[in-house]
């Protein structure tokens, strides 16, 4: 960032360009700023195996493409040589506990129903969801929380640094949100230790998406993900129309905000970080290219129910499980022969 985040006062909300790909890791980056450590996305997602998707059920039993944030992200952080701790949240008694955690740490990252966050419009104009912030300070009277943000997603992606309310803070942490695959609110977590920086960051790259890579090959989870999600969207797709609309409206969430096209820009710097050879990016940059055509065609079907364009949908879903298995297949094939 920029600047600092310290003269951001209470009332002000101050915003920078870069954003996160993801709100937990995000905000654990930050987290390891503070302390003068830096740790790269990137990095987290290898060390982490987070480039690996399945399919499944939402707790509306929407389709989804998911992979296992909290985990990926806290052992990709152990393997990385950072320790992290959580905690339980009292409900009755969070702003001493909160109190007592930043006496002790730099910061504690918490998930939230992003509902309750009051100083981004695009909360309160949509739907709560769950959401990773890192709390850096609380007011004397604990009555007021500064909030880092490392993903906001409007019009443009930023984070940014904001004072929030108790109140609105309190509806956040308690007003859970329950997911089959997401379950994950309701815990403080800190950053207990942090290494010095690794000294050969191609090495971690290149073992974490070898190891990823086997994984995908022999595990059906992963191998079949594309093609269960397709079927998934495809019998939703089919249903009554609200099923139908809701069903693309989390498609394109899934592919633009969430999971898929996010993860898929830091595989790319992934490869980077193992100087794949640039064949290997250019696959990633056509595959990402394909779920941006499948996101807009999922809008169009929210629009307009259309037959015609499902079945595109249907279509392109082949395509994109056939080219994730070529990625993952030529980045095991070129990374492989060099170890």
């Amino acid at each position: 960032m920029g600047s600092g985040i310290e003269h951001v006062k209470a009332g002000q909300v101050e915003q920078f360009p870069v954003a996160a790909r993801n709100c937990f890791s995000g905000s654990f980056q930050r987290l390891a700023l503070l302390p003068d450590r830096q740790v790269e996305e990137a990095a987290i997602m290898e060390a982490g195996d987070g480039y690996l998707l399945q399919a499944g059920l939402d707790e509306r039993s929407c389709p989804e493409l998911v992979f296992g944030v909290e985990s990926v992200v806290l052992s990709g952080l152990a393997s990385l040589g950072y320790e992290t701790r959580d905690v339980a949240i009292k409900p009755d008694e969070w702003r001493e506990q909160l109190h007592g955690l930043l006496s002790e740490h730099a910061g504690a990252v918490v998930w939230v129903n992003s509902a309750h966050l009051d100083y981004a419009d695009v909360y309160s104009s949509h739907p709560g969801f769950m959401h990773a912030v890192l709390i850096l300070e609380q007011s004397e009277d604990l009555r007021q929380l500064k909030v880092f943000d490392s993903l906001v997603d409007e019009r443009s992606r930023y984070s940014c640094v904001a004072w929030t309310t108790d109140t609105a803070f309190e509806g956040a942490i308690l007003d859970r949100i329950y997911s089959k695959s997401l379950d994950h609110m309701g815990r403080f977590h800190t950053l207990v230790a942090a290494p010095a920086p690794a000294a050969d960051s191609r090495n971690i790259a290149v073992s974490g998406l070898l190891r990823q890579s086997e994984a995908f090959r022999t595990n059906s989870c992963y191998f079949n993900a594309v093609h269960e999600y397709r079927l998934l969207c495809r019998d939703a797709m089919a249903s009554t129309e609200d099923i139908a609309k809701h069903a693309a409206r989390r498609l394109f969430d899934h592919v633009n905000v969430l999971y898929v096209l996010p993860g898929l820009k830091l595989l790319d710097q992934s490869l980077r970080r193992a100087e794949a050879p640039e064949h290997i990016s250019d696959l990633c940059q056509a595959l990402m290219d394909d779920w941006r055509v499948l996101g807009l065609q999922s809008l169009k079907f929210e629009a307009t129910s259309s037959r015609s364009i499902a079945d595109r949908i249907d279509e392109r879903f082949e395509r994109l499980s056939t080219a994730t298995a070529q990625l993952w297949e030529t980045l095991a094939m070129e990374l492989g022969n060099e170890k």
